[in-house]
Parts: structure tokens; sequence; C-alpha cells
């Protein structure tokens, strides 16, 4: 087992370290430069450009950037954005909880209502209440987020008119922090559940279908101890992959939510670095949210052994 986390820490490492290539790499490729965002280049002479990109070290070998960067980035010290005058890991500090509260709550929600619905579509397999729970989770899958949540903005302007838009600290009032994530997280939540619901039919299904259930059944077993004192259980394992999985995209997916409903998270921070080719801010953002999502799924593969014995005698 030790040598079984030994490998999925490694990997996972070395999942970063290419992450953090690609992504310097890419930053640099895609056309936009921060001198421009500084200075109008077009009225300013080619000496006073070259300053400004020797004063943000612009103009040093990539490499010698590359590792600069991530002599930064594994000590603690992400710099300076280069548009803005902020500190990197201030900017992290105040904006990542923001994020991972929104993915916290969206994982709940999708959690919950894809074992209730997906347990409730395989306990009543084939009739109305199946039909109807994939039927709802086809069309919750096939909404885009960015389309659920702009059109839940301008419905609510014209006819509630809640306070929607915003963000409130846990300071400012506890009540209105948690009002101002649950439509967030309720749209990335439901449409993360509707997946997770086809998942666990489809698992509960095939555990259904094993001999040792239609053992139990011959034995007089109702449906109810079938499912949750039989079934269950055995089919977390698919399951357990999924919810990881979907808090991973989460983390990610929570971006495009938190510009509509102007949120102070890392995705807005992303958006705006973008917008201003600010090269360590966008490196930064992305390797974090990237550690995220890698240290879930290596969480989801260590978690399999406690959830199904089997699992440690394939490992031995």
């Amino acid at each position: 087992m030790l040598r079984y986390i030994a490998g999925r820490l490694a990997a996972s490492i070395g999942v970063l370290f290419a992450l953090s290539i690609l992504c310097f790499l890419i930053v640099r490729l895609i056309p936009g430069d921060p001198v421009a965002n500084i200075v109008d280049t077009d009225s300013a002479t080619p000496e006073q450009i070259a300053a400004i990109r020797e004063q943000l070290g612009l103009n040093r070998p990539w490499p010698e950037q590359y590792l600069t960067w991530l002599g930064g980035l594994l000590t603690g010290n992400l710099g300076r954005s280069l548009t803005m005058p902020v500190l990197l890991q201030e900017q992290v500090a105040s904006r990542l909880p923001v994020t991972i509260e929104l993915a916290l709550i969206a994982t709940v929600i999708a959690v919950l209502f894809g074992l209730t619905f997906g347990t409730a579509a395989a306990f009543w397999r084939g009739r109305v209440p199946d039909v109807s729970i994939r039927a709802l989770a086809f069309l919750l899958i096939s909404l885009p987020e960015f389309i659920a949540a702009t059109f839940v903005v301008v419905v609510n302007s014209f006819t509630l008119r809640l306070p929607l838009l915003g963000y409130q600290s846990w300071e400012q009032s506890a009540t209105g922090h948690l009002a101002s994530l649950l439509v967030p997280g309720m749209l990335l939540g439901l449409g993360s559940g509707a997946v997770l619901t086809r998942y666990v039919r489809n698992s509960l299904l095939d555990a259904l279908d094993q001999d040792y259930i239609r053992t139990a059944r011959a034995k007089g077993a109702s449906q109810l101890r079938l499912v949750f004192g039989h079934a269950l259980r055995n089919s977390l394992i698919p399951v357990v992959t999924v919810v990881g999985t979907t808090m991973a995209l989460l983390i990610g997916g929570t971006i495009v939510v938190e510009n509509v409903f102007t949120l102070p998270g890392m995705g807005t921070a992303l958006i705006a670095a973008m917008n201003t080719s600010d090269y360590p801010a966008i490196q930064s953002y992305v390797v974090i949210l990237g550690a995220f999502y890698v240290l879930i799924n290596l969480l989801v593969d260590l978690s399999y052994p406690m959830i199904d014995p089997r699992v440690r005698l394939v490992k031995k």
C-alpha cells in the first residue's frame, strides 16, 4: 500500500510539473503582450518599450523566466502581477477560499441530487419515476452552465429581483455570505448532479444484476433491502470516482459562474489576468487550480481500498 501511495504521489508531481511547463509555453505563444497594457506601444519609443520589458524580466530567455517563476512557486512566492500593483500570493489567499467554497457547495448539491435521484431511478427501474428522472438528467446535462447562469440573472432582474449579483464576506454577514454563493452553487451542482445521477443508476443496476443479489432475492429479501443493504456499497467505487472528478471539474468550472455573478474568486482573477496578458498571474492561477484537480484525484485513488477491501488484494 505504501508503494502504491508513493507511486501515485510521484505521478501527481510529474503531472503538475508537466502542467507548469505547458502553461508557461501556451501563455507566451498566444497573442498578447503585457507591455501593451502598461504603456501605449504606438506612441512609446522602442527604448521605452525595451526598458519596460527589461524591468518586467520579459527580455530574459524563456528557460530562465520559467525557472525563476517555478522557484518562486515552490517557495510560495508567486511574485507580483505585471499589470497591477499587487502580490499574487495575496490575491490567491483572498480569492481561492471563495472558489473552494463555491465548489464545495456545488459538490454537496451534486452528491445529494445524484445519490437521491440515481437511487430512486434504480429502485423504480423502468417505471414512471425512472423515466422522469432520466429525462430531467438529460435536460440538465444538455444545458450549459453559462447559459443557465445568464438565464437566471436575466429572469431574476425582471421578476423577483433578488440580490443575486455581488458577494458578501463572512465578516459582513454569515447569512449574506451563504446566500451569495447558494444560487451559483446550485447552478453548478445541478448539472454535475445530473451526470452523477446517471452513474449511480447504472452502477446500481449493474450491482442488482449480480448473482449474490439474485440469491438474496430468492431468499425473500425486499427490493429496499437489496438496494440499500447489498447493492449500494458495492456500486460506490465508480460513483466515488465520478464524485471526485466532479469536484475537481467544479473547481475549474467556477470560472464562468464567478464572472456571471461577479464573485471575487480565482475565476474572475484568471479572466482579468488573461485580458491583460499577465503572464505570472495566469501561470500561477492555472497551476494552483490544476494542483487541486490532481490532489482530489489522488485522494479518490487512495480511497478505493477503504471502500472496497478487494482493491487491496489487487494492489498486492
